[in-house]
């Protein structure tokens, strides 16, 4: 793999400084700028320094890249499966997922922001551990904050690519020929890192770098932690451990599902477990808006509105439907009436519009959710049907009549359709893991002027990282 060739010219560089320098941010995530590199013999000999490092990676992710925009999984993913359109035919930007043509000459963008962001980690945990200048409080705290981002990171490696490297090291020496790891590997050390991080991130509040107790949920806790386990449990089939995780998350008082479905992605919702700050030279709420909210005939091509598989998917009187689209008629020939995602209620930035809106990571409901798929995986449909009713009647729709293990299984399914759209390519992964993809790809793709073949599941891996990795296994169907 080519990690020489994406790492090594970031050693002895300062990462929040090159944040800063390459996103034009004029703040950092609750930490100020300072001259420290993760790699440099003053990187972690204080609080202060290894608090700072920490904070350029979480403001690193808030830029964008693989987490918010053009390059990210809720809009790449998005597109790739029956979510979304593209109205652009440029076949090498967001229009190749929309086609489903991603190859390995011209790959996803996946891959190298997530193994850049997984050295960022790899350096600063490893520096932090050897550490004995930092306190244990602070170290506990950051190690966390780490290990969760690994974990988190490593869960979207293996279920886009299937045996994605597993490197903990930041010696591009190791890491320029690792080999493909099975994906049981590195489910396991998600586990891992998952388990680490509940047992030393702040437990029921939210704090910031220094360890202060804050409102805004920008920075993961144990809740958090624990919520990414219920989804990777539930991923494995582990049904049992994937209720016991989301049953400690839901039964937190500190979350809630917001009745009012348009105060659901403000910032200061209760039903967000874990966001990102925006950080930019203007007041930025999120990225992604201005992909999805559909607002003007000449950048249409731009914006990605609704695919009608999905708008044709809610049921009558669903208020999802009503508050979290919206619709876009163009004044211009050929008149067109778009309906978009409208989750996320502000598309424009400037030094004018208020921050209203972070980015969602993590959500509440998706626990109810995903309890409810593990209940009636083993056989209690009476349970699942009341978690499956949490969701629906927040929608302002009836309770569940399905009382079979099958019926409410498909109605769950459909529910996370509906309910989690456009968010971080859940509704391709759960196609993925239920065996669904193919049958459902194989009616969605003509109608997107796409082909559609099996091996398409898992994305290419850089071409040239094959060929500089002797180790590195191409996944099939792209050589």
């Amino acid at each position: 793999m080519k990690i020489k060739n994406i790492f090594s010219a970031l050693l002895g560089i300062n990462i929040l400084l090159l944040v800063l320098v390459n996103s034009g941010c004029k703040k950092s995530i609750e930490v100020g700028p300072s001259k420290v590199s993760a790699t440099s013999s003053n990187a972690f000999t204080s609080n202060s320094a290894a608090q700072t490092v920490v904070a350029g990676i979480l403001t690193k992710m808030s830029v964008g890249d693989f987490y918010q925009g053009p390059s990210s999984v809720s809009l790449c993913m998005g597109l790739a499966s029956d979510e979304l359109v593209s109205l652009s035919t440029n076949a090498s930007s967001l229009g190749s997922f929309y086609t489903n043509s991603y190859t390995a000459l011209v790959p996803p963008p996946f891959w190298t922001t997530m193994y850049r962001e997984l050295f960022y980690c790899n350096t600063a945990i490893n520096g932090i551990t050897a550490s004995s200048a930092i306190t244990p409080a602070v170290k506990a705290q950051l190690l966390g904050e780490l290990k969760f981002i690994r974990a988190y990171i490593y869960f979207y490696a293996v279920n886009l690519y299937g045996t994605p490297p597993l490197t903990l090291t930041d010696d591009y020496t190791v890491n320029n020929v690792l080999a493909n790891t099975p994906a049981d590997q590195v489910y396991a050390q998600i586990i891992k890192d998952l388990t680490d991080a509940q047992s030393s991130l702040a437990d029921n509040i939210y704090v910031d770098g220094t360890g202060a107790t804050v409102t805004d949920r920008v920075r993961p806790n144990k809740q958090v932690a624990t919520a990414m386990l219920a989804r990777v449990y539930l991923y494995l089939q582990d049904w049992k451990n994937a209720e016991a995780q989301a049953s400690a998350v839901i039964a937190n008082s500190n979350y809630t599902l917001v009745t009012n479905l348009n105060q659901v992605f403000l910032k200061g919702s209760k039903e967000t477990l874990w966001a990102l700050q925006p950080v930019s030279t203007v007041n930025l709420n999120t990225i992604d808006a201005a992909y999805l909210i559909v607002n003007t005939s000449s950048a249409a091509v731009t914006q990605l509105p609704l695919n009608k598989a999905l708008v044709n998917s809610f049921e009558a009187g669903d208020g999802r439907l009503a508050n979290w689209t919206g619709t876009y008629t163009t004044t211009s020939a050929p008149i067109t009436t778009y309906r978009y995602a409208n989750k996320y209620k502000v598309s424009s930035n400037s030094p004018t519009v208020a921050v209203t809106e972070y980015p969602i990571m993590m959500r509440f409901a998706e626990q109810y959710l995903i309890r409810a798929e593990a209940r009636a995986q083993q056989g209690n449909t009476g349970g699942a049907a009341a978690d499956l009713n949490a969701i629906r009647l927040r929608a302002g729709l009836a309770a569940t009549t399905f009382t079979t293990q099958t019926d409410l299984l498909n109605a769950i399914y459909h529910e996370r359709q509906v309910e989690l759209f456009t968010e971080w390519g859940h509704r391709w992964f759960d196609l993925k893991r239920t065996g669904k993809l193919d049958a459902v790809m194989t009616t969605v793709a003509p109608t997107k002027a796409a082909t559609w073949s099996s091996y398409k599941q898992l994305m290419p891996i850089p071409s040239g990282d094959i060929l500089a990795d002797p180790n590195l296994k191409q996944n099939t169907g792209y050589n």
